[in-house]
């Protein structure tokens, strides 16, 4: 079972991130995938995702970084894996420009193995408060 792919796609989600890169940190989501963010809210297509989290990133998250605090892969199949990853965030100057301090929470991602690649078709995030 190929963790090792599953556990690269989540690598470059979060070097994308770190790098203010949000092509390469979404490059890892399907055209379709689904993602509900921190808030709860939905978005359909990485385009849509793409769009509404390059702005935020713009704006509040354009200073941040995450780190890996665990990432859990389960394979379902050979070709579709779940994962749990959960990050630590600083820098995040918060809806009002003063910051957040340390954030925490965990994502959980649906991936598939498509034409040669680990792809992101469902990821949900939620913020933690322990």
């Amino acid at each position: 079972m190929d963790t090792a792919g599953v556990a690269e796609a989540i690598g470059v989600f979060i070097s994308g991130w770190n790098d203010h890169d949000l092509v390469r940190h979404f490059s890892v989501f399907a055209e379709d995938a689904d993602f509900v963010d921190v808030v709860g809210r939905r978005m359909r297509g990485r385009a849509e995702i793409f769009a509404d989290q390059s702005a935020r990133h713009a704006q509040r998250f354009a200073e941040s970084s995450v780190r890996t605090l665990d990432l859990d892969i389960r394979m379902l199949r050979e070709d579709v894996a779940l994962a749990h990853y959960r990050w630590e965030m600083v820098g995040d100057r918060g809806p009002g420009g003063t910051g957040c301090g340390v954030r925490r929470g965990i994502f959980t991602f649906t991936l598939c193995h498509e034409a040669g690649d680990w792809l992101v078709v469902a990821a949900h995030n939620t913020e933690s408060v322990v």
